[in-house]
C-alpha cells in the first residue's frame, strides 16, 4: 500500500452523486445507470457504453419536500433520494432500474416518473419483478426480467450493446474489481492491519458509485 495516497480524493468522491468521474463519463458519451438494491445485477449495468451507480444523497439537509410527498414514517434513505431528485441532484442519469423488494423504495422511486425528476427525454424507471425462492422457475423468471426490463430497453433506447460478448466484457471488469476490493479487504485480516475499517468502507463504496474503467486506475495503484 502507498499510504492511501488516494484517500482524500476518493472522499471527495462520495460527496455528491454527481461527481466528476461520473461527470467525465458522462461527457463522453456513456450512460449513467442507478440502482440502490443488490438484486439489480451491478455488472450487466456496465455493459456496453454504460456505467452503474449505486443511488445515494450525500450532505442531505431537510426532507420537508420529500415527507410531503410520502411520509414522516417513511424510512429517510428513501426520501433522501426523492428529496435530491426534486433538487434535481439526479439530472445525470439515464435511467433508474429498481426491484420490487422494498415497498416504502418503490414508493421513493416512482415518484422519479411521476414527477419527472430527470430533465432528459429518454431517461426511464423500470422495476423487476424479484423472486425470493431459488428453483428452476424463479430462475429462468428472474432471468427473463433482467432480459425484458433492463437490457432490451437499454438496447431499444440508447443502442447499447447487450451481445453475449459485451456481456462477458462487463463481467471480466466487474471481476477485476472484485479481486481488488477483495485483497484491500484481506489486508485487514493482519495482524496489524495496515488499512483502518474506515478507510476499506471509503474505497468499496467508491468502487460502487464512480465508473468501474475510471476508478480502476487508481484501486490498482492503492493495492500495489
Amino acid at each position: 500500500m502507498k499510504d492511501l495516497k488516494y484517500l482524500y480524493e476518493f472522499e471527495k468522491l462520495l460527496e455528491s452523486a454527481n461527481n466528476p468521474l461520473v461527470q467525465q463519463a458522462c461527457a463522453e458519451g456513456k450512460h449513467a445507470l442507478a440502482y440502490t438494491c443488490y438484486h439489480m445485477p451491478e455488472v450487466l449495468l456496465n455493459t456496453g457504453d454504460c456505467f452503474s451507480v449505486r443511488l445515494r444523497a450525500p450532505l442531505t439537509g431537510s426532507l420537508d419536500i420529500s415527507s410531503y410527498y410520502m411520509s414522516n414514517f417513511i424510512c429517510d434513505y428513501c426520501k433522501s433520494l426523492l428529496e435530491r431528485g426534486i433538487e434535481g441532484g439526479y439530472n445525470f442519469l439515464s435511467a433508474l432500474l429498481a426491484t420490487e423488494t422494498c415497498s416504502e423504495m418503490n414508493r421513493a422511486l416512482e415518484h422519479f416518473e411521476l414527477l419527472h425528476l430527470v430533465d432528459n427525454e429518454q431517461f426511464f424507471v423500470t422495476f423487476l419483478d424479484m423472486p425470493f425462492k431459488v428453483t428452476d422457475n424463479t430462475v429462468r423468471h428472474y432471468v427473463d426480467q433482467l432480459r425484458r426490463k433492463v437490457l432490451e430497453p437499454l438496447h431499444e433506447t440508447y443502442g447499447i450493446d447487450i451481445s453475449d460478448q459485451a456481456i462477458l466484457e462487463a463481467i471480466r471488469d466487474h471481476n477485476e474489481i472484485s479481486r481488488i476490493i477483495t485483497e484491500i479487504g484481506d489486508l485487514r485480516k493482519a495482524a496489524n492491519p495496515v488499512i483502518t475499517g474506515y478507510e476499506f468502507h471509503v474505497i468499496q463504496l467508491v468502487s460502487q458509485v464512480c465508473p468501474h474503467k475510471l476508478i480502476l486506475p487508481y484501486l490498482k495503484q492503492t493495492l500495489t
